[in-house]
């Protein structure tokens, strides 16, 4: 459990990719990025397998065109290919055969062990956004598949193409600034369970 009320941001856990990751000491989150700042950091530590909770609060009321690097999740940001990575994406992305289908996306997305990308678009509801609201994220990977949560609803699944052999690091980030944030995107809770810890 990572609780940033107790912690803080602990530089021991987390590797910020820019100096400007800090905690909201009045809503007690860690901030990734907010109107003037843009920030990702990842944990030292990597997994495999496990059920992964992100608590958010989500800086916009709804994903934007200029969202450009939006997520949270599973990711190795050294590995150019992305292999094993699954996350939670609000990023705009046009790439040709599964491009964002609107200009709002909010998607789910992984990648097996030689890097292909298997992605579902999912429906935003105004209720996961803007700066006050929390809400449940969830990674559930097992050996046969992926299952991805919101508030313990089931949104999507993948069952084929799982990687099963490359550990992940956490990974949040944020580093795109639209005119639709109105407060810093933030984790106020970060649950790990069942999973093989391997750094």
């Amino acid at each position: 459990m990572y609780d940033p009320a107790v912690k803080g941001f602990d530089s021991n856990f987390w590797k910020g990719d820019t100096a400007n990751l800090t905690v909201d000491t009045v809503r007690s989150i860690v901030r990734i990025g907010d109107t003037g700042l843009v920030g990702s950091a990842s944990s030292y530590s990597q997994y495999l397998y496990g059920d992964f909770e992100f608590t958010m609060a989500i800086d916009s009321l709804s994903p934007d065109s200029n969202d450009s690097e939006k997520y949270f999740g599973l990711k190795n940001i050294g590995d150019t290919s992305r292999r094993g990575a699954v996350y939670f994406d609000l990023s705009y992305d046009t790439t040709a055969g599964d491009s964002s289908p609107n200009a709002r996306p909010f998607s789910v997305v992984a990648y097996d062990e030689e890097g292909n990308r298997q992605r579902t678009h999912l429906t935003w509801d105004t209720n996961y956004g803007g700066g006050s609201r929390l809400r449940r994220f969830r990674i559930l990977w097992k050996e046969d598949g992926y299952t991805f949560l919101i508030n313990d609803t089931v949104v999507a699944t993948f069952g084929n193409q799982v990687n099963t052999s490359v550990p992940q690091a956490l990974r949040l980030s944020n580093r795109s600034l639209d005119t639709t944030d109105s407060a810093p995107t933030g984790l106020k809770l970060l649950a790990v369970r069942h999973t093989r810890k391997l750094i």
